[in-house]
């Protein structure tokens, strides 16, 4: 009989505290609002209704969910769903973004293709030669208190490109 009476009491003070449990979930106002601004900022972008819709339906569908469980006091469901939209929200604005920066690259890679194609028009037949100034220490002087002294009328050719296709000129 001891034993019984002591497993109604553990019982008893377990659904006591299943339901105290439940009912301290405080209501996640603080997640819905951030869920409802990220869902309405995104939505209103234009680029991200028009290149991410169905994320942003998504998001937009769950926030009503969320406010749905919020009035029905189902706080739970509330922030997950809350969560779930601010993601989604999120995602749209990523897809947004990517879909833009697509676009940006295409147009730079387009530019490029053509500045190529008029370096490749205006070149001669032969690889240009530059020759960039590289400046050598004069070994005879010692080393002033200011720092080494520089002789910059050593000039030193390199080529820019040769291959077979493109010899390299002929010295001037």
């Amino acid at each position: 009989m001891h034993s019984s009476a002591y497993f109604r009491i553990a019982t008893a003070s377990l659904a006591l505290g299943a339901l105290a449990a439940c009912s301290s979930t405080p209501p996640p106002t603080e997640q819905m609002a951030v869920a409802r601004t990220a869902v309405n900022r995104v939505a209103a972008a234009p680029a991200t209704a028009t290149a991410a819709p169905t994320d942003l339906q998504r998001a937009q569908e769950k926030l009503i969910l969320a406010e749905k469980a919020m009035a029905q006091q189902d706080y739970r469901n509330a922030r997950r769903l809350a969560a779930e939209a601010e993601v989604d929200a999120r995602v749209a604005e990523t897809r947004a973004e990517a879909t833009r920066n697509a676009t940006n690259l295409a147009q730079v890679q387009d530019s490029i293709r053509a500045l190529q194609e008029e370096i490749n028009r205006r070149s001669p037949r032969c690889a240009p030669r530059a020759v960039h100034p590289i400046p050598r220490l004069r070994a005879a002087e010692p080393r002033s208190a200011r720092g080494p002294t520089l002789n910059l009328k050593d000039n030193i050719p390199c080529t820019i490109h040769s291959s077979a296709e493109h010899p390299p000129c002929a010295p001037a």
